[in-house]
């Protein structure tokens, strides 16, 4: 009984057959890679800009609006809230990273 050429050696007969690489995968790594820059320059930036605002400044922004609690700004469409923003309080920013009532999932 004649065998095909590649199953009479085990390690050939099992072999896993990778596709090739089409342009979609190279298009979806290039747009990861570009939205993985994207927020990094944009917290980088944030920082930045927030260190450039005198303390008393920002105190007085985030003091002109007063959300209850995040349920409050999340029924009023202003979570997540930033640090330096209206609405902004550090009681509401239980992991002290600069936003409040951030979704988790």
């Amino acid at each position: 009984m004649a065998r095909h050429p590649r199953s009479w050696n085990s390690q050939s007969g099992n072999r896993r057959h990778r596709r090739k690489p089409s342009q979609d995968d190279f298009t979806a790594q290039v747009i990861g890679g570009s939205v993985l820059v994207a927020v990094v320059v944009w917290q980088v930036t944030g920082a930045i800009q927030e260190s450039r605002i005198p303390p008393e400044q920002r105190l007085a922004v985030e003091r002109s609006v007063y959300y209850s609690g995040c349920s409050a700004a999340r029924a009023a469409g202003a979570a997540p809230i930033h640090r330096g923003s209206p609405g902004y309080r550090a009681e509401m920013d239980g992991d002290d990273d600069g936003i409040a009532c951030e979704a988790y999932y």
